[in-house]
C-alpha cells in the first residue's frame, strides 16, 4: 500500500484516513493523561512511605528502614520502566514497522494492571507469530483499551481473573483476539457496547465509555473490523481484524 495522507487532496478517502489520525491522537491524549496522573500519585505515595520509614527510624520505632526503602524505590522504578517505549510509538511518527508482539503485549498488560489495580490478573498468550508489521501507536492504543476493559470488568465471584491475547496471521492481515472471564455483557448490550458514551449498568456505571468507541473508529478507518462476543457472567471476547500494510506505509 502507499503512504496514507502525504500529498493527497482533501477527498473523501483522505478525510476518512484523517479521522483515523484524529482518533489516534484522542487515545494518545487520554493515555498520557492517565499515565501522568498515575505516576504523580505513585511518586507521592513512595515519598510519603519513605518519609514515614525515616521518621519511625529516628524515633526508634521499628527495624532499620533501608530494606523497606529499597523495596519502595524498586517498585517505583518498575512503574517508570513500564512507561518507557521505543521511538515511533507516538501517532506523530506512526509508520508501519516490525513490532515484537510479546514484549509489547506484556508491557501494556502490566501497565493496565497498575492503572486498574488488578495485580492478581493472569495474562495468557496464544501467538502464531512473534512479530507483526503494523502501526505501533495504533496497535498500542487498541491493546490499551481492550486490556483496560477486560481488567476493569473482571468477575469478583471467580477465583482467578485472566485475560487471553491471541494472534492469528494470514496473507491478508492479522486477527487479534482479547478474551476474558469477566462479568460479560447481556444480550441487550451487544449492539450498544461501541456507542460513544455507553456503560453497561450497574457494573460499568463509573465514567464514560469513550475508549471502545474510539478504538472501533480507529480500527475501521484503518481498514479493519472490531467485533464483540459476550454472555452475561461468561466473559467477553473482542476480535480486531487488521489489514496488512507495507513497511514503508505511513499516516502523514
Amino acid at each position: 500500500m502507499r503512504p496514507f495522507l502525504k500529498g493527497l487532496a482533501p477527498t473523501a478517502p483522505s478525510i476518512n484516513l484523517l479521522l483515523a489520525y484524529v482518533a489516534d491522537l484522542e487515545l494518545e491524549v487520554d493515555r498520557l493523561r492517565k499515565q501522568s496522573q498515575f505516576i504523580q500519585q505513585e511518586a507521592r505515595d513512595t515519598l510519603k512511605q519513605i518519609q514515614i520509614l525515616c521518621r519511625d527510624a529516628t524515633q526508634g520505632v521499628g527495624p532499620p528502614p533501608l530494606p523497606d526503602i529499597d523495596q519502595a524505590v524498586r517498585k517505583f522504578a518498575g512503574v517508570l520502566r513500564d512507561v518507557q517505549e521505543p521511538s515511533g510509538y507516538h501517532p506523530a511518527h506512526d509508520q508501519v514497522s516490525a513490532i515484537a508482539v510479546r514484549p509489547l503485549v506484556e508491557q501494556v498488560f502490566r501497565w493496565q494492571q497498575r492503572l486498574v489495580g488488578a495485580p492478581e490478573a493472569e495474562l495468557r498468550l496464544e501467538l502464531e507469530s512473534e512479530h507483526v508489521e503494523w502501526f505501533p501507536a495504533r496497535l498500542r492504543h487498541i491493546l490499551d483499551n481492550l486490556f483496560s476493559n477486560a481488567l476493569k470488568y473482571r468477575d469478583a465471584d471467580k477465583c482467578r481473573a485472566w485475560v487471553c491475547f491471541g494472534l492469528r496471521v494470514s496473507p491478508k492481515g492479522y486477527e487479534l483476539r482479547v478474551t476474558d472471564n469477566g462479568v460479560g455483557l447481556g444480550a441487550e448490550d451487544h449492539t450498544e457496547v461501541f456507542d460513544l458514551f455507553y456503560r453497561a449498568a450497574p457494573a460499568r456505571a463509573a465514567g464514560l465509555g469513550v475508549g471502545l468507541a474510539v478504538v472501533k473508529l480507529l480500527v475501521e478507518q484503518s481498514g479493519g473490523t472490531l467485533t464483540v462476543d459476550s454472555g452475561e457472567g461468561q466473559g467477553t471476547s473482542f476480535v480486531a481484524v487488521l489489514p496488512r500494510y507495507d513497511v514503508d506505509d505511513f499516516l502523514i
